[in-house]
């Protein structure tokens, strides 16, 4: 029996088996196919069969989970590809996307790009006051009805919104977080008016405080919904007829999964690094090490996640094209800076990103027809990425072509015509940036990065981490055995989750079972999803949560909250924020005098997975390098002659000493000088940074 995962990159499309017998895991990568990303899946999927010595048909026969992460949400927003979207809004309240907040101008900006305020503006909008509808009706801040809804005028929009042909309908009313009556009694009439009609409540994707956040993320929703529903139903459709028996299961961006049919689209949004996310956290406690920074460097990104005690953080917000929206996210920074990352020239500066070459056309060196020079054109002529065995030697790379288009952009205007000088200085200024995203993620949030010991997984994570790792001060580097696939096996380790939120303000002090209630009602809902992902009783957990602050704060801060509340534990409640506030803000920054306001309320609802066994790596193997290569030394800024060795056939506990390179099918693990590795008992490679 299989699990089977998948997740879609803006590069590679990446696939895992993994066999419930032995733990032995096998994986696909294909590049990703943007004209048809289901053909890329079912690419994948047969590179995976071959690697697992099964047809396709024997090996989704024979599976027990198909789990998938998926970008096609993403995408839509990105090119403006998605449903044409209709919004209803409360009578005189119509303006409130338009207005969005303050810093919709320059969030989710970089910092180079907030400096040219002049040049930034609102972003394109998904709906403009054209798509606006205003419907009378009116819920007060208490939830009570304070106009009715004017049922006739919603049925009158209907036919306006049918007569223009819109796909999509997102409603947003004021406090509908407080009394969802009018937002569902809209939905059924639009049920009634119109049948094939997408609808998004912003009860349901987002029932907390916001009139703004609540909106937009029913915009948002809205736009995806129709291309994410046809997405998967074809996908799950072919699935079936190639041999698939399970219900397809879906990543959410909350680091867990649900059935297809149960899947909100603008949750599927950065899935596929949420799934990384929860694949370092079982790693990392596995081996023992429960502080973990997990660093994904794909084609086209670079993000970072914290795993504090073995569990990850949630965003309180998502920036999307400039849009604030309130999803249960997993906690990730990113940046635009990847392997496909292009290197430009501004003015007499070398910059990276955020641009990328991404899947088509590719890096110059993949000889598909891109000009432009990337991360992975500079790694292939600094001796990094053996141009012969790149995938495992299933696609070649074209090094005279990455050097001509170094020299063209890069070495020519700023380097003197020297190719060597300029793609070291490309991979310089590429793991700076990393470097800096890492100190934000830790030092900024008041985590010390000593603490920690960090993860390097994603097709260029490997190549980097020994760069931008020792820059930060961690003194270890782990790199899964699997990790240019990383993300898929997170999927296919990742529970079943539903992120369930509620929104009611009050001041502490507040009694217990009123509380209790708020958290009883939200996981009777958690038991009755569960129960429709087919989840047994006994395998279903409740993680319960509390976002508070400080009255008259804006900021709010999350804490966990025990299982079941009484006089303690509303005290250990807040005794848990007044910790965590002062980590974040610093020794003696709590003031209780000031009154601890408990804002949002939330449960996780998560059906556990069974733990797999993890395959253990062969104790005898090849411990020798199996060639030399010359490789960029950053001390001497020359070429020097480097041992290379073939990661697969290293047996655990092998010692190599830097520099070294172990090359694995789809990625390079780059050692420099003053540090070592070690391969631990899973094959997982170690890297010990003994200058840090």
């Amino acid at each position: 029996m299989y699990t089977i995962a998948v997740d879609i990159g803006g590069t590679f499309t990446d696939v895992v088996v993994i066999d419930h017998g032995d733990g032995c895991l096998h994986a696909g990568k294909v590049l990703t196919t943007p004209d048809d990303l289901q053909r890329g899946v079912m690419l994948g999927i047969a590179e995976a069969a071959r690697e697992a010595n099964q047809s396709v048909a024997a090996l989704l026969t024979n599976a027990l989970r198909v789990v998938h992460a998926t970008t096609q949400s993403s995408n839509a927003v990105f090119a403006f590809s998605g449903a044409r979207t209709a919004v209803l809004a409360t009578r005189g309240f119509g303006d409130t996307l338009l207005i969005m907040r303050a810093a919709g101008r320059v969030a989710g900006l970089s910092v180079f790009e907030r400096h040219h305020y002049r040049n930034t503006q609102k972003p394109r909008l998904l709906a403009d006051e054209r798509d606006i509808f205003e419907v009378t009706e009116r819920v007060d801040a208490l939830g009570r009805i304070v106009t009715p809804l004017d049922e006739e005028g919603v049925r009158a929009i209907a036919r306006t919104i049918h007569a223009r042909g819109y796909e999509a309908v997102a409603v947003g009313l004021l406090f509908s977080h407080k009394n969802a009556l009018h937002e569902r009694r809209i939905a059924a009439i639009l049920k009634e008016e119109l049948p094939g009609v997408y609808r998004s409540l912003s009860c349901e994707v987002a029932p907390v405080i916001g009139e703004y956040e609540r909106s937009a993320t029913a915009l948002f929703n809205a736009y995806v919904g129709p291309v994410i529903e046809q997405y998967l139903t074809r996908l799950e459709r072919t699935l079936n007829e190639a041999g698939l028996k399970q219900r397809l299961l879906i990543v959410q961006s909350n680091g867990g999964v649900v059935t297809a049919t149960q899947a909100v689209p603008v949750f599927t949004i950065e899935s596929g690094p949420a799934a990384g996310v929860v694949g370092a956290a079982r790693i990392a406690e596995a081996l023992g090490y429960p502080n973990v920074i997990a660093t994904d460097v794909g084609g086209t990104t670079f993000k970072v996640a914290i795993v504090r005690d073995g569990k990850w953080g949630y965003s309180k917000e998502t920036v999307l094209n400039q849009y604030h929206l309130r999803l249960p996210m997993v906690d990730l920074a990113s940046i635009g800076a990847g392997g496909g990352s292009i290197a430009w020239v501004d003015g007499n500066r070398l910059r990276i990103g955020p641009q990328s070459a991404s899947a088509s056309p590719g890096p110059a060196c993949y000889g598909l027809g891109g000009t432009a020079p990337t991360v992975t054109d500079a790694d292939v002529v600094l001796g990094y990425i053996s141009p012969e065995r790149f995938l495992g030697g299933r696609m070649r790379l074209d090094p005279a072509r990455a050097a001509q288009a170094i020299q063209n952009n890069i070495a020519d205007p700023l380097f003197a015509g020297n190719v060597l000088a300029a793609a070291a200085g490309i991979r310089q200024v590429i793991d700076s940036q990393m470097a800096d995203l890492i100190r934000k993620s830790t030092l900024e949030r008041g985590h010390d990065p000593r603490d920690f010991a960090m993860m390097a997984y994603g097709g260029a994570g490997p190549v980097h981490a020994a760069s931008y790792a020792s820059q930060v001060g961690v003194s270890r580097v782990i790199v899964p055995y699997f990790a240019t696939v990383h993300s898929a096996y997170g999927a296919a380790l990742s529970d079943v989750r539903f992120s369930l939120a509620y929104s009611d303000p009050m001041v502490l002090p507040v009694r217990f079972d009123r509380l209790e209630t708020i958290y009883v009602t939200m996981e009777q809902a958690g038991h009755a999803r569960l129960a429709e992902a087919d989840v047994p009783a006994g395998e279903r957990r409740f993680d319960r949560w509390v976002e508070a602050r400080y009255r008259r704060q804006v900021h709010n801060v999350r804490v966990p909250v025990g299982a079941r509340l009484d006089d303690a534990g509303v005290t250990a409640m807040a005794a848990a924020f007044e910790a965590e506030y002062e980590r974040l803000f610093g020794r003696g920054a709590a003031l209780r005098e000031a009154g601890i306001e408990l804002v949002n309320f939330g449960v996780d609802a998560i059906g556990v997975v069974p733990r797999l066994p993890d395959e253990r790596g062969a104790t005898t193997g090849v411990s020798t390098p199996y060639a030399m290569r010359a490789t960029y030394c950053p001390v001497r800024r020359d070429m020097v002659s480097t041992p290379v060795f073939d990661g697969p056939q290293l047996p655990s506990q092998t010692k190599i000493v830097g520099p070294a390179i172990i090359e694995h099918p789809g990625t390079t693990i780059v050692v420099l000088a003053d540090q070592h590795a070690e391969i631990d008992a899973f094959r997982h490679t170690h890297i010990l940074l003994t200058s840090a």
